[in-house]
């Protein structure tokens, strides 16, 4: 994929009109540039911008990153800030983190700033315990490879 150097919008679903950043993350071994993937929200009518490092861009399946990402309010949410980024994939909802971070049953995936749109692996970590049970019934890795067989 390469940077889109028109003017053209962005188009979800579409990573070849994606838009790209330097990466202000740069410890760690990030990459030096991020992929900036739109999300249609429209019950709030507005374009969302979810920041992802290219190398990890470019590791989600296929279907993952040429599906329209939605933000979707998580359980008893009490600002737009609580959203969780997905993808549908061979219909069923897939938590882009989690395929980010390639978690396991029984983990969860922590935003270290709180901006639940940035999926920057220098700002997840992988996490065990109490709430990653919720996660064990459903584990998006094996439905993403599900679904490219």
């Amino acid at each position: 994929m390469k940077a889109n150097t028109n003017t053209e919008s962005p188009t979800p679903g579409r990573p070849e009109t994606y838009h790209t950043a330097p990466n202000d993350h740069r410890g760690r071994g990030a990459s030096s540039e991020i992929v900036l993937v739109p999300i249609n929200d429209p019950k709030r009518s507005r374009v969302l911008f979810a920041k992802v490092e290219r190398t990890a861009f470019d590791s989600l399946p296929d279907r993952v990153r040429n599906a329209s990402w939605a933000v979707v309010l998580d359980g008893a949410a009490t600002n737009d800030r609580q959203v969780t980024v997905r993808a549908m994939v061979a219909g069923s909802l897939v938590t882009i983190s989690r395929i980010i971070m390639n978690a396991k049953p029984g983990e969860y995936v922590r935003n270290l700033n709180g901006n639940r749109l940035d999926l920057r692996t220098t700002n997840l970590r992988l996490k065990e315990g109490k709430a990653g049970k919720r996660y064990s019934k459903r584990h998006d890795l094996a439905l993403v490879r599900q679904a490219a067989v």
